[in-house]
């Protein structure tokens, strides 16, 4: 949900400058009009009005624009980030809208002409506002209150005398009622097509066997995480579990009791998964792993054992096997930050979490060969110094 969130905050962004430009068209259109409507009446008051009035504009939408550009897509949020930039997308759309408000109540002139010229002009505002009701009906329901209740209470004061005096506030409750039914139906409309994709993506991101996530959805959490990590200056943690004899169970037992075990043992893996970050996922026919974000290479082995000893705790029987029940072999690796934080750096984003993937598939097989059913250790990137130093070893030995 948190991916679905961050794109409809991405979209409110993009729309940001088609708005920017919309507002400084519709204010040069209405200033050009008034100035001139203003010097003809001989209202100095009011000119300087509108100058105050366009400088706050212009400069409220500029500001909104730079924050927007401040805005990094293609960076991963969590929901509280993305919450906090939905929240001061509204508030500066809101701040605007006030000030074009405002400009309904201290900028209405008496004739019938400016002042349909000056409706027409707030309602334009609104539909420049509309992108945010992907974020919040709400939202936008205060985007209409603010545009239009100033000017339904100014052209109630300044209406004219005759008997047509009230048809203008009167067709602008109706076309803002009408703007807020028809803002109601995009808005469940969007949520809708919110919740699909919601279940598509759940579905694209879940293995149909053992309901847990897939090897795809754990890939891009992955590198979601070790940006957060090395952002954030924290080790990250990962297990990789492979059944012990798994095949001969299958040969042995069938596929059905097969499915079954893989089910039963994925169920397991919530005693592991406590925090809202950590993940688990089936990464392969016989392969689980789990990742540990903020988590110390003690932890993650305690935690590998606890795993351990909840599969071997189902007792569910395998002749094949010298323990005679199921048993899981547990690799465990832990990454430390790197000691310089360059996380654009591409080499690194992809040299240190394949270091940490390769150690966790090492110790996994250190596990079996020290005989299946335990758990092994290995620091990210043990091996690859292991080999630095033989092949420098190596070279030294030739030059004896």
């Amino acid at each position: 949900m948190t991916e679905i969130k961050q794109e409809q905050v991405t979209t409110l962004y993009r729309k940001t400058t088609l708005g920017f430009w919309g507002n400084l068209a519709l204010a040069a259109v209405l200033s050009v009009f008034f100035a001139r409507y203003h010097q003809a009446n001989s209202d100095g008051y009011l000119t300087y009005y509108l100058a105050i009035w366009l400088v706050l504009l212009v400069a409220t939408c500029f500001y909104r624009l730079r924050v927007t550009q401040q805005f990094n897509p293609d960076h991963f949020h969590d929901s509280g980030a993305i919450v906090l930039w939905a929240n001061k997308h509204i508030l500066l759309t809101s701040i605007i809208n006030t000030i074009w408000g405002i400009a309904g109540f201290i900028l209405m002139p008496f004739d019938f002409a400016h002042q349909v010229l000056l409706t027409i002009t707030l309602f334009s505002v609104l539909l420049i506002s509309i992108p945010v009701l992907a974020i919040s009906r709400f939202a936008f329901s205060i985007q209409i209150i603010a545009v239009l209740t100033p000017l339904v209470v100014s052209l109630v004061i300044n209406r004219s005398s005759d008997a047509n005096g009230y048809l203008l506030p009167i067709a602008v409750i109706v076309f803002a009622a009408t703007i807020y039914s028809v803002s109601d139906y995009i808005h469940r409309t969007l949520m809708e097509l919110r919740d699909s994709q919601s279940s598509l993506r759940k579905q694209a991101n879940t293995d149909p066997l053992t309901q847990i996530s897939n090897r795809r959805f754990f890939d891009l959490t992955f590198k979601n995480e070790w940006r957060r990590s090395t952002r954030d200056g924290v080790p990250i943690s990962m297990l990789l579990i492979d059944i012990d004899e798994f095949s001969k169970y299958n040969e042995t037992q069938g596929q059905r009791a097969g499915d079954n075990c893989l089910k039963a043992i994925a169920s397991c893996m919530e005693v592991v998964t406590r925090r809202p970050a950590d993940l688990a996922a089936r990464y392969s026919g016989e392969e689980f792993a789990v990742l540990l974000p903020n988590t110390t290479m003690e932890n993650a082995a305690m935690l590998g054992e606890k795993l351990r000893s909840k599969v071997e705790s189902l007792q569910i029987e395998h002749a094949g096997t010298d323990h005679g029940v199921i048993t899981v072999s547990v690799g465990v690796s832990c990454c430390p930050p790197p000691e310089e934080n360059n996380s654009d750096d591409d080499e690194e984003e992809v040299m240190y979490p394949a270091m940490l993937m390769n150690a966790a598939d090492n110790a996994m097989f250190l596990a079996k060969k020290q005989g299946r059913n335990r758990v092994a250790e290995q620091k990210c990137g043990e091996q690859r110094l292991a080999l630095v130093l033989q092949k420098y070893a190596e070279k030294e030995a030739t030059r004896t």
